[in-house]
């Protein structure tokens, strides 16, 4: 699968977002193990065809994610934990959990904060064509409050050039599948399949 560019979609914000996570979501860990696990399933499904669909726990799908974009190691003891509902994928941590150069991002920011301050960072995906799938950070809320746009406009600029597979914005990625492949959030994961009637269309006569 490949990473490219985006622009915000706005407009397909959920009404959930900030919201409570629901009790009955289990949060899972991130870990460097899961990258090999999610990978060689990604491949059986969208690659190899050896399965029509596979569902990818949250914490396995972000530390995916996380090797697409260069952001590793993912050290052994972090704290990240994450959720997944069927309208947003919910990181979840503190500032100390944070690499020690993704910290440095935060610039000034950092000396108004505690290194146990909490951290949440919510994304969605947008709207999307034929193999295609866009991620979206929608927000990222510290202890329980919001960052403002004036805030968090200059701290995603410099994610968004410490690793640039993302939009200079640091806000948006879009993940390359087959034609007929599908990513969906469900329940406690992310649903990777295949798309029965995406492969028997017929392409339009020109």
């Amino acid at each position: 699968m490949l990473i490219g560019l985006a622009t915000p979609a706005v407009a397909q914000i959920p009404a959930t977002l900030g919201t409570p996570v629901d009790p009955s979501l289990r949060w899972m860990p991130i870990s460097m193990s899961a990258i090999p696990r999610v990978a060689g399933k990604v491949d059986s499904v969208f690659i190899d065809r050896k399965l029509p669909a596979h569902t990818v726990s949250g914490g396995d799908w972000v530390s995916y994610m996380a090797a697409r974009l260069g952001a590793l190691p993912i050290p052994d003891s972090t704290g990240i934990r994450v959720a997944v509902d069927s309208t947003r994928i919910v990181v979840d941590g503190r500032i100390m959990d944070l690499p020690p150069e993704t910290r440095v991002l935060f610039g000034p920011m950092m000396m108004l904060v505690d290194t146990s301050t909490t951290l949440r960072a919510e994304v969605i995906i947008g709207p999307s064509g034929p193999g295609v799938v866009r991620f979206v950070l929608a927000t990222i809320i510290v202890n329980g409050y919001p960052i403002p746009e004036s805030i968090l406009a200059p701290f995603l600029l410099r994610v968004g050039a410490r690793y640039p597979v993302l939009t200079k914005t640091g806000r948006e990625l879009l993940v390359a599948v087959p034609p007929d492949g599908k990513v969906s959030l469900i329940h406690d994961g992310v649903r990777l399949w295949i798309d029965p009637s995406a492969q028997n269309a017929t392409p339009p006569q020109r």
